[in-house]
């Protein structure tokens, strides 16, 4: 498979996503990634497996430095698993949803390390929930028949991850951080939920006005 036919199929796997500035960047990556892998007979659901994998192993040291990279990798699994199965050719509904079951387990592994290395319960709970609507939200307008991509908003899961890497990474270095990083996520977390909510409220009323 070509750059340009995983970048066409991606898109339509998207609803005809855009492919420009950073989305090209990290399709980029994503292509180089899947074909090294790929070499080393590594399927789509493996790597799901393994993002899960990597996150237990984080929330069973997260007082540990191993947490960073644990993240990292957890990460890396759970977002490349995708681009996998394009390139194999192996994309398939099952694989769908594990990828988004593994997301919400993986996710809330990372919420418990947060919490356990100093962030309040209220305010890990507060993030995890909300993120977990928004996605659902997302999930939902898939079955009732809205293709589009949608807003690309300030706390998608990369950027949750992000958010947690800074905790983790401060938290190493003795910097009391940690629950200054998890309240600028949160906020940024009820503007997302915000912006799909009216994503979903204009895409629905066009359809009843069609």
């Amino acid at each position: 498979m070509k750059q340009s036919e995983f970048n066409s199929t991606w898109s339509a796997l998207h609803g005809g996503a855009e492919i420009k500035g950073i989305v090209r960047t990290w399709l980029a990556i994503s292509f180089s990634s899947a074909k090294f892998l790929s070499k080393l007979r590594i399927t789509p659901n493996l790597l799901t497996l393994l993002g899960i994998l990597f996150a237990v192993a984080m929330a069973a040291n997260p007082l540990s430095l191993w947490a960073i990279p644990l993240l990292v990798l957890s990460l890396y699994a759970d977002g490349i698993d995708g681009s996998v199965a394009i390139y194999q050719k192996r994309d398939s509904s099952f694989g769908a949803i594990l990828d988004a079951s593994a997301d919400r387990i993986s996710e809330a592994l990372w919420f418990y390390v947060a919490y356990k290395i100093g962030a309040p319960a209220w305010l890990v709970l507060a993030i995890y929930v909300i993120a977990s609507t928004q996605e659902y939200a997302r999930a939902k307008l898939g079955g009732l028949g809205v293709s589009d991509l949608g807003v690309v908003t300030p706390a998608e899961r990369p950027v949750r991850a992000s958010f947690i890497f800074i905790a983790l990474v401060s938290y190493a270095l003795g910097l009391d951080l940690v629950f200054l990083a998890l309240l600028v996520l949160l906020v940024l977390q009820i503007l997302s939920f915000y912006l799909v909510v009216r994503f979903a409220h204009n895409s629905l009323r066009n359809d009843l006005s069609a």
